[in-house]
C-alpha cells in the first residue's frame, strides 16, 4: 500500500496544511494556532484548564506552557474554584475575549471558503466518513 492510500496520510497531511495556515493568519494578531483554539474552548463560566489538554490533544506540560504565557499576556486569568479549591478554572479577560472574536473569524471564514468550494453532498459524505473514522478508532482504543 503506498501512502496515498493510507487515511492517516490524508489525515494528518491536511491537519498540518490547516494548522499553518491558521498559523500564518494567527500571527497577524500576535498569537498562535493553539493559542486560538484555547481561545476557542474556554467557556464564560470558567473552563478547568486540565479539560483543555484532552479537548485540544496537547500535552499537560505543553498546555502549562501556553497558558502561563497567555496569562503573562493578559489573555487569560485562573482562578481556583469555589467549590473545589484544587481545580483551577481559566477565564478570559477582556483582550482575551477580543483575541477569541478574531480567532473566531478566522475559523468561520476557513470555513466558509471551503463551503463554497465543496459541494454540499461531498460535505455530508466527507462528515459521516470522518464520523465511521472516529467511531473505530473509538473501539479500537477501548479494545
Amino acid at each position: 500500500m503506498n501512502k496515498e492510500e493510507l487515511f492517516e496520510f490524508h489525515i494528518r497531511n491536511n491537519w498540518f496544511k490547516i494548522s499553518r495556515y491558521y498559523n500564518q493568519l494567527a500571527s497577524k494578531f500576535n498569537m498562535s494556532f493553539s493559542w486560538g483554539f484555547i481561545l476557542l474552548n474556554i467557556e464564560k463560566k470558567g473552563t478547568p484548564s486540565t479539560s483543555l489538554g484532552p479537548k485540544m490533544g496537547m500535552e499537560s506540560t505543553s498546555l502549562s506552557r501556553t497558558l502561563k504565557k497567555m496569562e503573562e499576556d493578559g489573555i487569560i486569568i485562573r482562578k481556583n474554584d469555589d467549590n473545589d479549591k484544587r481545580k483551577s478554572l481559566v477565564f478570559l479577560t477582556s483582550k482575551g475575549l477580543s483575541m477569541r472574536t478574531e480567532a473566531r473569524e478566522v475559523v468561520l471564514d476557513f470555513n466558509q471558503k471551503l463551503y463554497s468550494k465543496i459541494p454540499p453532498e461531498e460535505v455530508r459524505t466527507f462528515f459521516d466518513t470522518m464520523m465511521k473514522v472516529d467511531n473505530v478508532i473509538t473501539q479500537l482504543l477501548e479494545n
